[in-house]
């Protein structure tokens, strides 16, 4: 015999109040311990005992259909297949799942459409909010999104726009740390591989490296490669850097990081002993090379964690307080900037 579930109707009628008023004194705390409601206090102890004795327990569908939650949260990356936002991903499905909320993933490829049609496919599957890497051009469907009041939480990069949380890399100084411990290792001819693009993390990453260069007296030179065409680009910007003489190279992120320490393989240019190199993030591919790669991890646990954090609890609380927050990097260090 299936025991019969026990609701706020049922609770009501032998309580001898009415439905809404058993729904205040069920749900009568906030978040900081005070009554939302006024309920009689006799009322409520009689309300609480009845629900305790039938083991009652809330309909969260039913609530979910009046608040009209999925309990699903939309989560955009640039490129999932990319270590950094593949890791991200895994462990923002499985913080999600264990706050009760599924997940939906999307890639924009830095493509400002895409995106757009990503968030409206998302919007129109009922997500109740979304995490979002901004690409180039899209300050416009972000604003639009903080204007309509959809929880919003940006990652990694950063766009002009108010009502938004964001949770960010200290880029500049992860920049300076790299830097500051090739000079350390003898380095004066530092280059840095970047991308022909406009992104907040790269821009600052750059002004990192830049600002450093000059306070220890070198000259910065940066390459931007092409990120369309990134293997090829990425092999003549290497060229470049071997005709110019560099003795050592900080990789603006971990797709370049690959490309680059695969071209200067190919080419049989000796690491560290030619030159130098500090990748962003760690990459399996690192493993197949006999020299360990130095690299500025950028903490994934941490970028997944606080940006599901706040993007639930904007869903739960409208009001809440939007905010920035910056983590922060860690220098691994590896052969490839130290020679022995």
């Amino acid at each position: 015999m299936v025991e019969k579930h026990y609701t706020i109707k049922d609770i009501a009628r032998e309580a001898g109040v009415s439905p809404a008023l058993v729904s205040f004194a069920l749900n009568n705390k906030s978040e900081n311990g005070s009554m939302r409601y006024k309920v009689n206090k006799d009322t409520a102890k009689r309300i609480l005992d009845i629900a305790k004795a039938h083991n009652y327990k809330p309909n969260n569908a039913a609530r979910n259909l009046r608040l009209r939650r999925s309990r699903t949260i939309g989560v955009i990356l640039s490129d999932i297949s990319n270590d950094f936002f593949s890791g991200i991903a895994r462990r923002v499905e499985n913080e999600a799942f264990g706050a009760n909320y599924s997940v939906l993933f999307g890639s924009t490829d830095e493509n400002p459409e895409k995106l757009e049609l990503i968030i409206n496919t998302f919007l129109d599957n009922g997500v109740d909010g979304l995490i979002i890497v901004p690409c180039e051009n899209s300050e416009g469907v972000i604003a639009r999104l903080a204007k309509r009041g959809i929880p919003v939480v940006l990652l990694d990069r950063d766009v002009e726009c108010p009502g938004v949380n964001k949770v960010l890399l200290d880029n500049e100084l992860a920049a300076k740390m790299a830097v500051g411990r090739l000079r350390e290792n003898g380095r004066s001819k530092i280059a840095m591989v970047s991308y022909k693009m406009e992104l907040s993390n790269i821009r600052h990453r750059e002004k990192g490296y830049t600002e450093s260069v000059i306070e220890l007296g070198g000259v910065p030179k940066i390459y931007r490669a092409d990120y369309s065409n990134i293997e090829v680009s990425v092999r003549e910007v290497m060229d470049a850097i071997e005709a110019d003489g560099a003795d050592a190279v900080l990789f603006a992120t971990n797709s370049l990081s690959v490309e680059g320490v695969k071209a200067l393989s190919r080419k049989g240019v000796a690491i560290p002993e030619k030159v130098a190199v500090v990748a962003f993030d760690g990459s399996e591919v690192f493993d197949l090379f006999p020299t360990p790669i130095a690299y500025i991890r950028q903490p994934i646990e941490e970028f997944a964690h606080t940006a599901l954090n706040l993007v639930i609890e904007q869903i739960e609380n409208s009001e809440q307080e939007k905010v920035t927050i910056f983590l922060n990097p860690e220098l691994m260090d590896g052969e490839s900037l130290v020679l022995k």
